[in-house]
């Protein structure tokens, strides 16, 4: 599914990240202008981290959805590539991005936190992005839902055609629009006072507490990974928020 030029065929999926990298790389470029840093630095910092949030979101789409992998068709390369060329799972992804953050400051001993604190808000700009892909493509679809805004696909890679389901794509999409939008407010505000922004913390919290409502809304479950009743992203969430309100406990008590 995409648009087709002559004979070529562009996925509404890779489309769309390609215009969100570029909405990403437009929106860091002003971010870290802002703050007076390096933009040679945020470009490399950002390759880590485009390739660790690739290599984390493909693994933990694999290791979710390992029960519908067909192990005995894995060494024929027409199979092989299109298990390797979808699935993501953000999480995954988010895990690898911080992963490749980590690296980068190792390897190119760039202050990567101030990199990461300036221009966090590019994450969730990119991620929506993604998202109205997945709505395009027909994928991370909506539960069974008849109301305003129902969507029903004609044709689609995931989704089960010609019933109505929730635009949770869509909501996903607004929800991380309005994410950034906070997130530059914040960043803006304490760079006028002359404050360190908390912006990593505050984007974890809010994505994740986001994150954990909208599985609700979500139909995929066997994509998604369920134990008992809860979905994998929403299990990472309840981790993530309970080790960041932790830590930001912990650091008041010392102060």
């Amino acid at each position: 599914m995409g648009i087709e030029i002559g004979a070529v065929m562009i996925p509404w999926y890779g489309l769309f990240i390609v215009l969100g990298i570029a909405a990403g790389a437009l929106l860091g470029y002003f971010l870290i202008r802002a703050n007076r840093m390096d933009y040679d630095d945020f470009i490399q910092t950002a390759c880590f981290v485009g390739l660790g949030a690739m290599a984390g979101a493909k693994l933990l789409y694999l290791i979710v959805s390992w029960r519908s992998i067909d192990f005995s068709r894995i060494t024929d390369p027409e199979y092989l590539n299109a298990l390797m060329g979808g699935g993501f799972v953000f999480y995954g992804g988010l895990i690898g991005g911080l992963t490749g953050l980590y690296l980068c400051g190792k390897i190119l001993h760039i202050p990567v936190t101030d990199y990461a604190r300036a221009a966090i808000p590019v994450i969730p700009l990119v991620h929506a992005f993604g998202r109205i892909g997945c709505a395009f493509a027909g994928c991370c679809y909506g539960v069974p839902y008849d109301g305003p805004g129902a969507v029903a696909y004609t044709e689609s890679i995931a989704a089960p055609t010609g019933v109505p389901l929730f635009p949770v794509q869509a909501v996903e999409a607004a929800g991380n629009l309005l994410i950034t939008a906070v997130l530059c407010i914040y960043g803006e505000i304490c760079r006028r006072k002359g404050r360190k922004a908390k912006s990593l913390q505050l984007y974890l919290v809010l994505y994740a507490v986001f994150r954990f409502a909208l599985e609700f809304a979500r139909y995929d479950d066997s994509e998604r990974g369920i134990l008992m009743g809860v979905s994998t992203s929403q299990w990472i969430s309840i981790v993530i928020c309970s080790v960041v309100i932790g830590m930001e406990i912990l650091t008041c008590r010392k102060k």
